[in-house]
């Protein structure tokens, strides 16, 4: 074998050991290559899930948040309404004719023990039309059962408060709206706002 032919059978097998070695090179490049892609992929995959796991769960807590704010409100504006329709009721009851006052008045003074003295609360405005009623009352008592009607501030809204010496006894449009609201306020509710409220 000539020295040129040696020659070029190193030289091609070379050729072919670089062309091998290059292609494995070029093999392993794309493989990390893909490793690398696919450790990307799947952190992005993780992140993004996460990211989307944490806003899904953002976005719950502020609609029930914003839910929460919006039936209290919702409450608040029902509660000041049968506030004001049971303030109306006190009211009209409180402009009756002085007749008809001082016969419901009479009517709910019966329970006042008849044989204990006492004062008669009212509001001033109620004072001089309620002043025969007290007269009746007392010309059917014993001297040492007698009533004195009293102007006061309270009761607010009308009726009377009658106070012995150690009882009283709330006969007042105020006490008995309470009483009322809280006895009837889920039935008036349920009238005025029909079943709309998810609390």
């Amino acid at each position: 074998m000539t020295v040129e032919r040696i020659r070029q059978a190193v030289l091609d097998e070379a050729h072919q050991e670089a062309e091998k070695t290059e292609s494995e090179a070029q093999q392993r490049h794309e493989r990390l290559l893909e490793e690398e892609r696919a450790k990307l992929e799947g952190e992005f995959a993780r992140r993004f899930e996460h990211a989307s796991q944490e806003a899904e769960l953002e976005c719950r807590h502020r609609v029930m948040a914003m839910r929460s704010k919006h039936n209290l409100e919702l409450l608040a504006r029902r509660n000041a309404i049968l506030d004001e329709l049971f303030r109306r009721a006190a009211e009209t009851l409180a402009a009756l004719p002085d007749q008809e006052y001082g016969a419901l008045m009479g009517q709910w003074m019966e329970q006042a023990p008849a044989d204990q003295a006492g004062q008669v609360l009212c509001r001033r405005e109620d004072a001089d039309r309620l002043a025969p009623l007290i007269e009746q009352i007392n010309s059917a008592r014993t001297a040492d059962a007698q009533l004195e009607l009293r102007a006061a501030d309270r009761p607010k809204l009308g009726g009377v408060i009658f106070c012995a010496e150690k009882f009283e006894i709330d006969l007042s449009f105020d006490a008995r709206m309470e009483r009322l609201r809280e006895e009837l306020a889920p039935q008036v509710a349920e009238i005025v706002f029909p079943s709309d409220l998810s609390v």
